[in-house]
């Protein structure tokens, strides 16, 4: 199985890293990042201490015979990168969004032929980038796949399959649109408010009134949700929320790194969705808003830097 992880960042080099272990994988992504992994291997550090030897490619002009291709660029770059691979993506290759945000699958349906090949996946590990080359895994978390279609081709085992013999706890699930929402939900719970004020996932549950802000924040999705009737698992959203902020209370959120970077953030196609989805059912969500407002506010201000 030849597998490409496109977008090689925190979580994606993760991922691949620990793949390529037992499987032939190669990682697409930052150009400083690659050619520290390939100079002296992808250096992982806190919860997983390991050294591993992915092959990376710097462009896509050597891609050939790719069996998996994980996806795990920003939303904003799915369409970019949808446009890049599908040149490449032959019937029979399986395309997996491991991405936040809502609105990946729709992207990746209007640009592919084979829509039962299309999967998609979350995961909720913390892993930030330490430096080029290096990647702290912050948090141990678990990892969800689905088909897309009903009548999926099993590919959602086989990959899981994958995941967990190099011991990433990856479980299949039958309403994957169901867990994207409720990772959703944990994501704009945690990482607007964490941008904004700087802190790490962890704080936000020693000031109360900033849990109190991700409460009623997940309140609001929770509603949305329900008015689009879409089917969430079983279980308390907000308190998953508190407990992966306490899992990985010790990780930056991927929108807080991009905001100390000066690098657009996946606002709009979380809180941002969350918004726009409320007021075509007529649910009104105020501080999703506000925090959407925010943020790309603070991005405007790195603009101007």
């Amino acid at each position: 199985m030849k597998v490409l992880v496109f977008g090689a960042g925190s979580v994606g080099s993760y991922i691949g890293g620990l793949l390529s272990e037992k499987y032939d994988v190669t990682l697409l992504g930052r150009k400083h990042h690659m050619d520290a992994i390939e100079q002296n291997g992808l250096k992982i550090t806190g919860k997983t201490e390991k050294l591993v030897h992915p092959k990376v490619w710097h462009s896509l002009g050597d891609l050939a015979d790719i069996d998996l291709i994980i996806l795990t660029v920003k939303a904003y770059n799915t369409e970019t990168a949808m446009n890049d691979m599908v040149p490449y993506i032959r019937d029979d290759t399986i395309v997996l969004s491991l991405q936040n945000g809502l609105d990946n699958v729709e992207t990746m349906r209007r640009m592919m032929k084979k829509e039962g090949y299309i999967l998609s996946g979350i995961t909720s590990h913390g892993v930030m980038r330490a430096d080029d080359g290096h990647i702290h895994h912050a948090g141990h978390g678990e990892t969800v796949l689905g088909e897309t279609v009903p009548s999926g081709q099993g590919h959602a085992e086989k990959v899981a399959e994958m995941f967990n013999s190099v011991g990433i706890p990856t479980r299949v699930s039958t309403n994957v649109c169901g867990e994207m929402w409720a990772k959703a939900i944990v994501n704009a719970g945690i990482n607007p408010i964490t941008a904004i004020t700087g802190l790490r996932n962890g704080s936000l549950l020693k000031v109360p009134a900033l849990t109190a802000l991700l409460e009623r924040t997940c309140s609001e999705a929770i509603q949305v949700a329900l008015a689009a009737k879409i089917r969430l698992p079983p279980c308390n959203i907000i308190e998953k929320t508190k407990d992966v902020a306490r899992r990985t209370e010790e990780n930056r959120s991927s929108m807080l790194q991009d905001i100390e970077r000066g690098r657009r953030t996946e606002i709009c196609s979380i809180n941002g969705y969350i918004s726009e989805l409320g007021k075509r059912h007529g649910v009104d969500t105020p501080v999703n808003s506000t925090l959407t407002a925010l943020v790309k506010g603070i991005e405007e201000t790195a603009k101007i830097r």
